[in-house]
């Protein structure tokens, strides 16, 4: 148990940032992809069902909330998750409701899971 709450402060704060970042349905579902590694916002769109124009929404407010971090290729925009952290926290909720230890290396592929 940590007792000096003055050491605590901004990490907890930095932890609810992350929560409330990942506390929409859609955003939650983004990073879960991307815990196997970067995609392309077309891949995104293909494996999720989220429509582009929402898709887009929810990558900008998770790229401003630092949990993502972009990379501009010619033609596509490829997205992978910020640090270890938001990482290890989206691993954790998966483990939490699949009941399991979470594999990074599943992703949904139109409602079905698929092996990386």
């Amino acid at each position: 148990m940590i007792r000096d709450s003055a050491r605590m402060e901004p990490l907890v704060s930095e932890a609810t940032s992350l929560l409330k970042a990942l506390s929409h349905p859609d955003r939650l579902m983004i990073c879960c992809q991307l815990r196997g590694g970067e995609m392309a916002v077309s891949a995104l769109e293909a494996d999720l069902g989220i429509p582009q124009p929402r898709l887009s929404r929810e990558l900008a407010k998770l790229r401003e909330d630092g949990v993502l971090t972009a990379r501009r290729d010619v033609r596509h925009v490829f997205y992978t998750l910020s640090d270890t952290r938001a990482h290890a926290m989206v691993d954790a909720i998966c483990s939490v409701m699949l009941g399991k230890q979470a594999d990074p290396g599943v992703r949904l592929s139109n409602g079905k899971k698929t092996q990386v």
